[in-house]
């Protein structure tokens, strides 16, 4: 295709405007300056392939265009030059060009919503088709509201590619790594849930962040969920929690079945208690498995519980796997996964396997068998690699809880129908598409291009709610920078520090614990992410200590100018008094909860008197600060010796091999 110079220049301008510079505009722009980039030495990585609209990206600007054109478009102050080189000596087109590089490049211009957001169109009705990320209702009315598309995309987009498609804030986060600000409310995702519990007979899998369990429980969940429904507790993101000995996962179920008897679940019909990392995949199989079993096709599975547990991220392996029907599992969207709370606006639902099918069930117990056989001379092997190194030993690569989430290979021909159903084979006629039994049963052996879920109205599906806001967490009151830092994405390993009756601890900016009073000095186990800082100051010049480096590097968390600050909750206390009643020579005395940063084991560091100390907690507002009784009790296993003139120990890694599933 040929240009000429206004047609050219009108062109990237248009293109930029309602797209920006990057997409589908990007690549044709690459097409147009890739003769340039290598005439002047210059690098220009195309991006790769993406939907049909994305937002605008700075790409590099070239020096020179370089065309082919043909003879009868050709100027004759163009012929003049080299053939296909349209150089900068012709200054209209320099200015024009040189205009365009800076608008691409953002200088002199202020940010322009338009350009980052595309134009809003409130004439054009809100759709009935759902975001395939987040499933909030796909329109383009507003793009402060959710499941926004610009409205040069959506005006588009037929019914069925609308299907396919993304709203922008999830388009932004898959393909951009950034996030747009915009949360579901906490009074939408409980309307939501309570329509679909009052309604059907389900099963109910209620997923806690093992790194906030008892703030992962809202109180008001035990109103919320009837006694009599079953219910599926899972303890997610188990890959973080450090192991004290072999059996610590025996104490972290323990402690999450305790916390549920707390948060008023005592009564209710709790059938299984599952530790998953949906991250990492280990569990999940076994997860699967259990629910295969245990409720199988008896009615819908709704997922459940507070924003940033994972719910999201456990949706998607359970789609990428033997739970989905294995005719869709590939064709149906992922939810969209983000630091940000919130980002599941409505329901997403996919239909899961008939259990019933005993062939399809003894070729996943087959594919299981094989996977575990594999699963033990790796660990063996990695046994004996670690056996002679204390650093592979310590090594995350070893000790983090992994597992694969694979999927069955369902191929319904006549070689696997026959070992796992017992048909003759003489029973089936072949066709390129479709198998036949001789009692005129078909299956269709191709896989579905496109997912309907109306194709299935006797399956039962699996449901991603919305996550809803526990009021004892802080997740609401931070940005997505902080979300990042407060998480943590891999095993902790735990700070160790001594607490003096004069001292005070900084959990960054937004944790503080006071010695207030005693019979001895305690050690301070804290299970943090490890971006985060710790400081340790005298309790007279800790309010002076905490005014000067709010906002700064030295605290970390919270970010932001002054003005950021004023938006935040002060730290506000909770006296917290820690007198156990059984021995705790050498172990953890308790746990104190920090809301969303984690918690802290304290320890005594007397062998001839029992802890009884009183000490001061802080957090924004006092939220989510509660006692229980110490989760992993080893806590000398996480220091070494402590470090000259500090009050800090030297960490220590666990090279404690955790045992084998």
């Amino acid at each position: 295709m040929c240009y000429t110079m206004d047609v050219l220049t009108r062109w990237m301008t248009r293109r930029y405007f309602l797209y920006g510079a990057s997409g589908r505009s990007c690549q044709l722009m690459n097409s147009l300056f890739l003769s340039t980039s290598r005439h002047n030495n210059c690098s220009f990585k195309s991006k790769r392939r993406k939907p049909r609209y994305t937002d605008a990206i700075p790409i590099p600007s070239p020096a020179v265009v370089e065309m082919t054109l043909k003879d009868d478009q050709v100027s004759n102050e163009q012929k003049d030059m080299k053939t296909g080189k349209l150089d900068f000596f012709t200054s209209e087109f320099k200015d024009k060009v040189e205009e365009i590089t800076k608008e691409l490049n953002g200088v002199g211009r202020k940010a322009n919503p338009l350009s980052i957001y595309g134009t809003p169109d409130k004439s054009i009705e809100i759709s009935a088709v759902p975001c395939g990320g987040c499933g909030a209702l796909l329109h383009c009315q507003d793009f402060t509201q959710l499941g926004y598309i610009p409205s040069e995309v959506f005006k588009e987009l037929t019914v069925d590619q609308l299907k396919d498609a993304k709203c922008q804030k999830c388009h932004k986060i898959q393909y951009q790594n950034s996030v747009i600000d915009i949360r579901a409310s906490d009074e939408q995702a409980l309307k939501i849930i309570k329509e679909i519990l009052n309604k059907r007979r389900c099963l109910v899998l209620l997923v806690i962040d093992l790194f906030d369990i008892e703030n992962s429980i809202p109180d008001f969940i035990p109103f919320l969920i009837p006694q009599r429904m079953p219910i599926v507790v899972i303890g997610n993101k188990v890959d973080v929690i450090p192991q004290d000995n072999p059996q610590y996962l025996k104490a972290v179920k323990d402690t999450v079945l305790e916390s549920c008897g707390h948060c008023g679940l005592g009564n209710h019909n709790i059938k299984n208690v599952s530790l998953i990392s949906a991250k990492t995949g280990y569990g999940v199989e076994k997860l699967i498995s259990t629910l295969l079993e245990f409720w199988g096709m008896l009615g819908d599975v709704y997922m459940i519980g507070t924003v940033n547990s994972g719910k999201s991220t456990l949706y998607n392996a359970l789609l990428n796997s033997d739970y989905c029907n294995h005719k869709i599992r590939d064709v149906v969207c992922r939810a969209t996964v983000s630091a940000l709370p919130g980002t599941t606006i409505s329901t997403l639902k996919f239909p899961v396997i008939n259990s019933k099918t005993n062939w399809l069930m003894a070729m996943r117990r087959r594919r299981l068998h094989e996977t575990k056989a594999k699963d033990m001379l790796r660990h063996v092997k990695d046994g004996e690699r670690t056996r002679n190194s204390k650093k592979l030993m310590a090594s995350s690569k070893f000790t983090t809880l992994r597992g694969a989430v694979e999927k069955t290979d369902f191929d319904e021909d006549e070689e696997r129908r026959s070992q796992f159903t017992g048909f003759d084979l003489s029973a089936y006629e072949y066709g390129i598409k479709k198998v036949k039994t001789n009692d005129g049963k078909e299956f269709v052996r191709e896989k579905l291009a496109k997912y309907d879920e109306n194709n299935y109205p006797n399956s039962c599906f699996f449901h991603d709610t919305p996550g809803f806001l526990s009021d004892l967490q802080i997740l609401s009151f931070l940005q997505p920078d902080e979300l990042r830092l407060i998480t943590p994405t891999k095993k902790i390993v735990p700070h160790c520090i001594l607490l003096k009756p004069d001292n005070t601890a900084f959990i960054t900016g937004l944790g503080r614990i006071d010695y207030l009073e005693g019979n001895q000095d305690v050690m301070l186990v804290i299970y943090v992410s490890p971006k985060l800082p710790i400081h340790i100051v005298s309790k007279l010049e800790a309010e002076d200590f905490y005014n000067k480096n709010i906002g700064t590097d030295v605290l970390g968390l919270p970010l932001g100018d002054k003005s950021r600050l004023e938006k935040l909750p002060p730290l506000e206390s909770k006296d917290i008094r820690i007198q156990p009643r059984e021995n705790t020579h050498n172990v953890a005395a308790a746990d104190i909860q920090l809301s969303s940063l984690g918690w802290v084991s304290v320890a005594g560091m007397l062998h001839t008197a029992e802890v009884d100390v009183t000490l001061r907690v802080y957090t924004p507002g006092a939220r989510g600060i509660y006692l229980r009784p110490p989760m992993l009790k080893n806590a000398h296993v996480f220091h070494l010796n402590r470090i000259k003139n500090t009050l800090k120990y030297r960490r220590n890694k666990p090279k404690i091999k955790p045992f084998f599933h």
